[in-house]
């Protein structure tokens, strides 16, 4: 076989903030300082980097070195062939693994690696057959949406890295994401502002607020404020990009839990109604609300693996009404 190392120029990388690195954190050290370190530790995980080419190769095969794993298929890359999931690279812990990943037909295919969600990973290269062709896809020019989220966002608890609500959403649109959700860590703070708003990006979604209930790290009235900056950082960088908003989706033990302060989900839900409103109310059109008891809500426990975080059914139900107004949006820009 014939090995490309993994910042060859025929490898395409995609779901990264700034530079392409074999390393796969989606922020550049560079942001470290300014995250909080459980933020930072959520983002050196892979969720939604994707490597791509393509080949006629009759076989192909990838290595990566594993710097964290859970052991499970969760840890897993996603091997995508003309965008079908096809096969995985499965590591058996930390260090490093290497498999065939396609052997069949000659063929040319676009190839596309998803990149675990929940591993911090350094990918090591691929390898085709040595008279293949292989060659840069060059997919530039697609819209780019970038989300920022809880969980849910960041890939919690899909079978595969590429059955998360954002990959759901981009396969069936034809476009290219971020995926910036940070498990248990998504409060909003200015510096993840910030990075987004230093990113071309054609729609931004925004899906937080329950981390910031279920820690009581600010009760509504200092979250409102919080959430209010967030959107102010956005705005002052880009004035009329579409901002998609979802408001916490079904907790099934909202209605008996609250924070210290007494709060209910709801109240977290109110406040970025709120916000959104009174910003909509001065002027900006380009804010879209959706609530998100209108896509898993009372009722629909069965679309939830647990008390929070939806089933694979459940993210269908997630990507199909976001992308459905995200494929509204960009018919219109």
């Amino acid at each position: 076989m014939r090995w490309l190392d993994a910042l060859a120029p025929e490898l395409e990388y995609h779901g990264l903030v700034g530079e392409r690195r074999a390393h796969a954190r989606r922020v550049p050290p560079s942001w470290r300082a300014r995250l909080p370190s459980d933020t930072w530790g959520r983002l050196c995980m892979s969720s939604g980097v994707r490597i791509a080419f393509r080949t006629n190769s009759p076989t192909i095969a990838t290595r990566a070195d594993w710097i964290s794993c859970q052991v499970d298929r969760s840890s897993a890359i996603d091997v995508y062939l003309n965008e079908q999931f096809y096969s995985q690279l499965v590591p058996t812990g930390i260090g490093a693994a290497e498999a065939v990943v396609y052997e069949g037909p000659v063929r040319d295919q676009l190839v596309e690696l998803y990149l675990p969600a929940y591993s911090e990973i350094r990918f090591v290269g691929a390898g085709v057959d040595t008279a293949a062709a292989i060659e840069f896809p060059d997919r530039a020019g697609r819209p780019c949406i970038v989300f920022y989220g809880d969980s849910i966002t960041h890939g919690a608890v899909t079978a595969r890295a590429g059955t998360t609500y954002p990959a759901r959403i981009a396969r069936t649109l034809g476009v290219d994401f971020i995926n910036l959700g940070a498990s248990g860590a998504a409060r909003g703070e200015p510096a993840m502002a910030e990075i987004i708003a230093s990113l071309a990006r054609d729609v931004i979604v925004l899906a937080y607020g329950v981390n910031t209930f279920g820690s009581s790290y600010e009760e509504p009235r200092r979250f409102e404020e919080t959430y209010d900056q967030f959107l102010g950082i956005l705005r002052a960088a880009q004035p009329s990009v579409p901002i998609v908003i979802l408001t916490p989706l079904l907790h099934s033990r909202e209605f008996e839990l609250t924070t210290r302060g007494g709060a209910k989900l709801e109240e977290y839900r109110r406040v970025i109604r709120e916000v959104v409103y009174r910003r909509q109310s001065f002027g900006d059109a380009n804010l879209i609300l959706i609530d998100g008891h209108g896509v898993i809500g009372p009722g629909q426990d069965d679309l939830l693996a647990d008390v929070v975080h939806p089933n694979d059914q459940g993210f269908g139900a997630v990507a199909d009404v976001l992308g459905s107004q995200i494929r509204r949006i960009l018919s219109l820009i």
